[in-house]
């Protein structure tokens, strides 16, 4: 998870997360904020259908959504 990554789209969108959370939801996929915050942390993965939504409400391409969902950081 390449949470940096999201955030940043998210920011150079003017969004805010709060704002996504709520965009996600106005598209039939519940999500809290606590629910958020916990993917981007590692504390539970984000299900598809949630990085589906979130992929739309942020344009994501292919390519961004492996980035951020898929690739493991490698040090």
């Amino acid at each position: 998870m390449q949470k940096d990554k999201l955030l940043g789209i998210i920011k150079t969108q003017g969004r805010t997360v709060s704002a996504v959370i709520e965009t996600v939801n106005d598209y039939g996929v519940p999500m809290s904020p606590s629910t958020f915050y916990k993917g981007l942390r590692d504390e539970r993965p984000f299900k598809a259908n949630e990085i589906k939504a979130l992929a739309k409400v942020l344009s994501l391409s292919e390519k961004q959504i492996y980035e951020i969902f898929f690739a493991e950081s490698v040090s």
